[in-house]
């Protein structure tokens, strides 16, 4: 009973903590600074390169965000003399205050542009920037930099030791988190789908929490399949996304089919339609055992499962439409198995997919795109550095360099006007409340050094442990942190943390200035390109199902492509972020955007789909239905490149239209019209999600062009049973063209 009630326990922990990466960093932080700190005290080093020790660290699990160990070693070892060369410059230049301003300028520059690498290319320059800085926050002089260097290598040293040595994370132990993260949220998609199949009450509450389920399962998937990008694949995880992603549909129908089922009315007082509900539900808790079980248990579920339409009630179609999605995901979790059997084992190995393609990094659409982004924002964030020196100086000659630091980090995975200004009010309420915060506890405490070191590595670990969208947090334990180092080299006072309000506060007006006056970009130029480049993924998606179902030579895997087309939707969702905020004033702009949130997700679950069905399609499948599919996913591609044209091109005058109605994603697909088929053939699987998938196409023609007036572009959609507007020219021909209604039925009779 114990050892159950931990386990839960810590699956519970994982669920928060998707394979425990935060935890990972704010304990390496931890313990890797105490460890720096015990060690140069025991060299009995000056209290100056202490802060030295420490504070590097700290940056060490503030810039190594590598998922894959071995990476994270790689940019360790990288950083290494990065940060001994700046530290170097910043002692050297420190006796000429004006050149080291100068020179500290062309390094935040510098560290910008290494945004253009990716990951790796940010945590190297926060190596570099917070290097420089401690140089300034510590007043280093070149008679010193023997000392200091070396604290530098104590804390590499130390840190490396603690990532190795407590709790070493290999790659199989690190998949193996994440793949308890998936199971456990699988564990809770199913949980409530079965507690509101039973209860059958409060479906619109239910529906919501299902919702915000099945998104935590889909960011799951997408951090192991980030994690396997990191790796060469082999034969254990080659398979291992297309598993997933299998499970994942499979689940997402379910819960579809069961809100479906639950939202339309039905006799309620019928024992048939009551006894179907409760065999259903007992069918759903059955599929959570095999997840969290062993290979031993997960066999003995399979042999003792019920499925299969002889064991099915015979009453209300509603219900009986979800007993197949639960055969269909109790098939892909025999095939998945359990977190301690790799997927891969027993699969065929099938050609890697190439890592050329893939959704674009955010802000471009290629290398180049993305160059022009990072030195765009270099210059934002060198004049807004710039400007927080100078007045930095007028409020502090000797802290400057807290505006400095405070105009430099809001643009950290920003890019546009609307990303900085969220991101430097979030910074400015954090360091208020963390300044109430340390002096409140520096206050309790006194002078006593232990407890305030405890506070300090305690207020570290909340630092990194807190999620990053809730940077506020994130900023109150820094300033938290702060506060305790403050009291332990005894130049702690209320007009010190006064001080650091006001320099953070002009270091973020620095920061909207620059982000308003140099090479601006604002929220909606910053979506648009995000949503071509969403729109862009799924045109290949499109070609790549299309080719395969031709038996055309495909350039990649259709799972891959789906994964990127998720990437790019999660680049479009952070982009509008900004007008999707509770806070946002503007309400009718704030409904749109989340409008089209719902329609492109409910796009990507179709897309996913597809993808799920294409990579099962057989070998001999019906050559007309081959063709069919072409025309209708040519139809779908009419329709995008029409998408991607009116993008670019939107008139403002939209947005005073009249407000839409959103709902979540999950409810719109409910709302999707009964197939009344008991298990669909792969071929007409493929043609319903098509042609569903054009249906949400060009409802957001509608969304994103609404004033457009042409009564004749209009096209039945007879699997809705709706008529959906279209735009003029080739589109609406090959509308009148194709029927997917009709192609299906075909199919099915072949």
């Amino acid at each position: 009973m114990v050892a159950r009630t931990t386990t839960s326990l810590w699956d519970r922990f994982a669920a928060f903590d998707p394979g425990l990466v935060r935890l990972a960093s704010a304990l390496g932080a931890v313990l890797g600074t105490a460890a720096t700190l015990a060690v140069l005290t025991a060299l009995r080093v000056p209290e100056t390169a202490l802060v030295v020790g420490g504070f590097t660290a700290m940056t060490t699990s503030l810039a190594v965000g590598d998922l894959h160990p071995r990476n994270r070693f790689v940019t360790l070892g990288l950083g290494v003399p990065l940060s001994l060369a700046s530290l170097a410059a910043g002692a050297a230049l420190t006796p000429y205050p004006t050149a080291a301003k100068l020179v500290f300028l062309m390094v935040i520059h510098l560290a910008v542009q290494a945004r253009r690498f990716g990951p790796r290319g940010l945590g190297l320059g926060i190596f570099g920037f917070m290097a420089f800085l401690l140089s300034q926050f510590t007043q280093a002089r070149v008679d010193r930099l023997p000392l200091f260097g070396a604290s530098v290598l104590v804390a590499f040293g130390a840190v490396t030791i603690v990532w190795c040595w407590v709790g070493p994370v290999t790659a199989s132990r690190a998949l193996m988190r994440l793949r308890r993260t998936f199971d456990v949220r699988l564990h809770d998609v199913l949980r409530d789908t079965a507690s509101m199949i039973a209860t059958g009450q409060d479906i619109d509450a239910r529906s919501r929490s299902l919702q915000d389920r099945l998104d935590r399962l889909h960011a799951s998937v997408l951090l192991i399949e980030d994690f396997l990008d990191e790796r060469a694949a082999d034969e254990d995880t080659e398979a291992l996304p297309a598993h997933l992603g299998r499970v994942e549909v499979a689940a997402h129908r379910l819960a579809v089919l069961a809100v479906r089922a639950m939202r339309t009315p039905a006799a309620g007082n019928d024992p048939a339609e009551r006894t179907a509900r409760q065999l259903l539900a007992r069918r759903i808790r059955a599929l959570r055992q095999p997840t969290v079980g062993t290979p031993c248990a997960a066999e003995r579920w399979v042999e003792g499962y019920e499925g299969g339409p002889a064991n099915r009630p015979t009453r209300s179609a509603l219900v009986l439409d979800c007993f197949p999605p639960v055969d269909e995901l109790a098939e892909a979790l025999r095939v998945l198995g359990p977190r301690e059997r790799p997927a891969g084992r027993g699969t065929p190995p099938g050609k890697p997919a190439p890592r050329t393609f893939g959704a674009p990094p955010r802000g471009g659409t290629d290398t180049e795109s993305l160059k022009r982004e990072a030195t765009r924002q270099a210059f934002q964030v060198t004049v807004a550095s710039a400007l927080a020196i100078a007045g930095g100086q007028l409020l502090s000659p000797h802290l400057w360099y807290w505006a400095v630091a405070a105009a430099w980090v809001v643009f950290i995975k920003n890019e546009s006007t609307g990303e900085v200004l969220l991101q430097s009010l979030r910074r400015l309420a954090g360091t208020g409340l963390g300044v109430v915060f340390g002096y409140g506890l520096v206050a309790l405490v006194g002078g006593d050094g232990p407890v305030l070191l405890a506070l300090l590595l305690l207020c570290m670990f909340g630092m990194f442990y807190t999620p990053s969208h809730a940077y506020w947090a994130v900023t109150f334990f820094i300033t938290g942190t702060l506060g305790m180092l403050l009291a332990l080299m005894d130049t702690f006072s209320t007009h010190v943390l006064l001080l650091r309000v006001q320099e953070t506060a002009l270091g973020v007006s620095c920061g909207i200035l620059a982000a308003v006056l140099v090479l601006p970009t604002t929220v909606r130029r910053a979506g648009d390109a995000e949503l071509v480049g969403f729109l862009q993924v799924l045109d290949r998606l499109l070609r790549t199902v299309a080719a395969g179902s031709t038996g055309t030579e495909i350039p990649t895997s259709r799972v891959r492509a789906a994964h990127d087309l998720d990437r790019a939707l999660e680049s479009f969702r952070r982009a509008c972020l900004p007008l999707t905020h509770p806070l946002n004033p503007q309400r009718r702009r704030r409904h749109r955007v989340r409008h089209l949130l719902e329609l492109l997700e409910t796009g990507a679950y179709h897309a996913r789909s597809l993808a799920a069905a294409a990579e099962r399609l057989p070998a001999d499948h019906v050559p007309e239905c081959a063709t069919r599919l072409a025309a209708a996913a040519a139809r779908a591609h009419e329709t995008v490149t029409h998408l991607i044209r009116v993008t670019g091109r939107r008139s403002a005058s939209a947005s005073r239209t009249a407000r839409p109605t959103v709902v979540r994603a999950l409810s719109r697909l409910s709302e999707e019209q009964r197939v009344s088929r008991d298990r669909p053939s792969p071929e007409y699987r493929l043609l319903l999600h098509v042609e569903r998938l054009h249906v949400a196409l060009t409802a957001l023609v509608q969304a994103l062009d609404p004033l457009a007036s042409d009564p004749d572009r209009t096209t039945a959609v007879s699997s809705e049973r709706t008529d959906i507007p279209l735009p003029p020219g080739p589109i609406r021909a090959a509308a009148a063209a194709v029927s997917c209604r009709a192609l299906a039925d075909r199919c099915e009779r072949a």
